[in-house]
C-alpha cells in the first residue's frame, strides 16, 4: 500500500518549491496533490479569466475538485482518496479523511487546522518505504533541500586528473 506523505505550506511559491523537491526525488508533477480551502485557492492561485496559468499547478488548480460539504479544493491523486472517503460517508471533515488515508491522528489534526488557517497541503503517495523517509525530510525541512537552478560549467569542488 502506498503511504501518503504530506507537507503544509502557506503560499503558492512554497507549494511550487515543495513540488519541485518531490519531482527531484523521482516523482512526476501528476504525482503531486494539493488541498486547500476555496478561499486559499482564490488568494494564492487566482488567474485572470481567459489567461493560461503561468505557474506549475495552473492546469491542476483549474481542474481541481471542490468538495462543497467540507469546504475545500483538492487537485491530484489525493482527490481519489477524498472522493472515496466522502462516498463512504466519512463526515468528520479533513481530519477523518486523512486518518482514513493512514495519517496519524495528531498529524491529521495539525493539517486540518493548517488548511483552515489558509495553508496548502502538498502531498504525494510514496513509491516505497525508503521514499517515505526521504519525502518527509524534503517536505518537512525545505532549507535542507533548497531548490537550486542547474549549474553548468566547472565548479570549485570539481577535480580533474
Amino acid at each position: 500500500m502506498a503511504m501518503l506523505v504530506i507537507g503544509l505550506v502557506q503560499t503558492r511559491d512554497e507549494a511550487e518549491a515543495a513540488a519541485e523537491r518531490i519531482i527531484d526525488c523521482g516523482y512526476t508533477r501528476q504525482d503531486v496533490s494539493l488541498l486547500m480551502t476555496d478561499a486559499t485557492r482564490h488568494r494564492c492561485f487566482r488567474v485572470p479569466d481567459g489567461t493560461p496559468p503561468a505557474h506549475t499547478f495552473g492546469a491542476a488548480i483549474a481542474m481541481s475538485a471542490v468538495v462543497p460539504d467540507l469546504g475545500f479544493v483538492v487537485a491530484g491523486p489525493l482527490a481519489a482518496v477524498v472522493a472515496t472517503a466522502v462516498g463512504a460517508g466519512i463526515t468528520g471533515g479533513l481530519r477523518e479523511i486523512l486518518i482514513s488515508a493512514g495519517v496519524p491522528k495528531h498529524w491529521a489534526e495539525r493539517y486540518e487546522k493548517g488548511v483552515k488557517q489558509g495553508g496548502i497541503l502538498v502531498s504525494v503517495f510514496a513509491h516505497g518505504e525508503r521514499d517515505v523517509g526521504v519525502l518527509h525530510m524534503v517536505l518537512d525541512d525545505p532549507s535542507m533541500y533548497p531548490v537550486r537552478p542547474a549549474i553548468t560549467g566547472r565548479q570549485a569542488y570539481d577535480t580533474y586528473l
